[in-house]
This record gives C-alpha cells, sequence and structure tokens, in this order.
C-alpha cells in the first residue's frame, strides 16, 4: 500500500484528514475536500456513520468506548445510522457557509434549528465533580455535541478569528488569533503555492 499524504490519516482502518483547524468545529468542517465548489465533494472522508463516529474519536470529542457503543447501536438500525449522517453532512454544509459570511437566511436557520434541537437535548446530572450537562448516549450524540460546539464557536471570541485557506481547490477553514497564518498547512497548501510560485518566476 502506498503511503498516505501528509494531510491524512489512516485511523481504524478509516482514511481521515489530519486536523489542521485548531478548533473541533472547524476540524468538522475541513472533513471534505474542495469547499471551493458547492459540488459534490473531490474526496469526502465522513463516508459512512461509522467513519463520522472514528472521526469524532480522533479528534477526541466522544470517548472510544462511547464510539463503541454508539457502533453496535447504528449496526441494528442502519436506515437511522444512514438518515442522521446525511443530517450530519447537510448541517456541515450549512455551518460551512455560516462560517465564512456566505449563508443565506434559510442557511443560518437551518444551522440555528440544528444547535437549539442539541441544546433541547441536554440532560443535567450529577456527576463526582458536580452537575454536568450530558446528551443521550444515542445516534444523535455525535452531530448534537458538534452542534453545541458549533454555537459555542459562533456566539464566542473565537469568531472573529475564523479564516479560510486560499490554496486552490482548498477553502479549508482555521482559527488565527495572531493574524500570522495563512494556510491550512504549509506541508500542504503552503508548499504547492511555492512551487507554483517557483514555477513561475523560471518561465
Amino acid at each position: 500500500m502506498s503511503a498516505l499524504p501528509s494531510h491524512l490519516e489512516l485511523v481504524q482502518g478509516v482514511v481521515l484528514p489530519k486536523p489542521v483547524g485548531a478548533d473541533p468545529v472547524l476540524d468538522f468542517v475541513n472533513t471534505r475536500s474542495d469547499w471551493t465548489t458547492r459540488g459534490p465533494a473531490r474526496t469526502e472522508w465522513l463516508t459512512s456513520y461509522e467513519a463520522f463516529l472514528i472521526w469524532n474519536s480522533y479528534v477526541g470529542l466522544v470517548p472510544p468506548a462511547t464510539v463503541f457503543r454508539l457502533i453496535e447501536q447504528a449496526g441494528g438500525k442502519p436506515t437511522e445510522a444512514t438518515r442522521r449522517l446525511h443530517t450530519t453532512l447537510e448541517f456541515r454544509t450549512e455551518l460551512y457557509d455560516v462560517l465564512t459570511g456566505q449563508a443565506t437566511a434559510e442557511s443560518f436557520e437551518a444551522v440555528a434549528l440544528v444547535i437549539e434541537r442539541a441544546s433541547g437535548r441536554r440532560q443535567l446530572v450529577l456527576s463526582d465533580d458536580g452537575p454536568v450537562w450530558e446528551l443521550p448516549e444515542d445516534l444523535a450524540l455525535p452531530l448534537d455535541n458538534l452542534a453545541l460546539l458549533a454555537g459555542e464557536l459562533l456566539t464566542g471570541p473565537s469568531r472573529a478569528h475564523v479564516r479560510m485557506c486560499p490554496g486552490e481547490s482548498c477553502g479549508w477553514l482555521f482559527l488565527d488569533p495572531r493574524g500570522r497564518r495563512r494556510w491550512c498547512s504549509m506541508a500542504t497548501c503552503g508548499n504547492r503555492a511555492k512551487v507554483r510560485a517557483h514555477a513561475a518566476r523560471a518561465r
């Protein structure tokens, strides 16, 4: 098997993009390639509900034990799991538009609805450290968790630091609080830009 490109990693048998966004919500929208077009992604990494679960574990959003139980649940409810994945990918598209200032009123309302529904499903439970908010451990949990984080990002100070990679056929998002970062990754888009600039000068 040939080596994977530097921006990808094999995780539990699933190829996933390495986190570059400095925020899990941004890494979520970066789970497809080429945001410069709204057509089908050139490469889609969330190809199944199980891949979505494995990604959640990979970036530290859902514990491995919970992922294992949810994979078992999904095996018994394949139609629901497929529906949940479809909803997740729709949310990702609408969220990208909201984060990049391209959203229509309908897109914003769609994102807000997912976030509000997730907020309504939280339960206040008593833990060893005191009361905490928890979501039910069902097939909706991964998206609900991401939706709540998205709500925090959209309404918090980090929102002003979201940047879009200008790389050709990229458009991935990342946080740039210091205003010094240009590329999603120097190893990919940054390097390609250098090669193109060098080739242009050599002509």
